[in-house]
């Protein structure tokens, strides 16, 4: 192979080069398609993370106030309440 043959096959374009560029429009829309779908699931994520923990804190806070509830029966020696 010549010095001329090795220059022309460095410069010619591969098929998957040319497609690329060939459809430029395409592959913009594709990445904007993408990066909505990225930030709708990322916005999505944050709002059942913040949900699951605001779920975990009231559930702690009801248990907690099951565990301190103060006692309703009245027990003196001289009045007894049924």
């Amino acid at each position: 192979m010549g010095k001329h043959e090795i220059r022309l096959r460095r410069q010619r374009m591969s098929a998957r080069g040319s497609d690329r560029y060939r459809n430029y429009n395409a592959v913009l829309k594709q990445h904007g398609n993408e990066k909505r779908i990225k930030q709708i699931t990322r916005i999505f994520t944050f709002f059942l993370l913040i949900a699951l923990i605001v779920i975990i804190f009231l559930a702690i806070t009801r248990w907690e106030k099951k565990q301190t509830k103060p006692q309703s029966k009245i027990n003196t020696p001289a009045l007894t309440v049924t």
